[in-house]
């Protein structure tokens, strides 16, 4: 898997960060994204991506798992676009 994440090796796992967590928010009907601070409304693709971000899962099993639900020829650069984006913004990280 490149496209990216060429210093995060298809093996890394990934955790969220310190301090942040999902929210089912049932009036809004959405999940959002709890941090100090700060809460983001994640649309759906989002919430997909970061409800397997569990600490266990490596980037590949994500992108697996995402393979099986959708036929996109842009899953790859889709994902590691986003992965990129929420590791920058401090909302997940590697696992040690």
């Amino acid at each position: 898997m490149a496209d990216g994440l060429e210093n995060i090796v298809k093996e890394s796992v990934l955790q969220m960060a310190h301090g942040v967590r999902l929210k089912d928010d049932e009036e809004r009907q959405c999940k959002l994204l709890l941090m100090p601070e700060c809460i983001v409304k994640l649309n759906h693709s989002a919430s997909e991506v970061l409800e397997l971000v569990d600490g266990n899962r490596t980037i590949e099993m994500i992108y697996s798992e995402l393979a099986v639900r959708y036929e996109d020829d842009t899953l790859h650069r889709d994902l590691a676009e986003f992965l990129m984006d929420a590791l920058s913004r401090g909302w997940i990280e590697l696992k040690q």
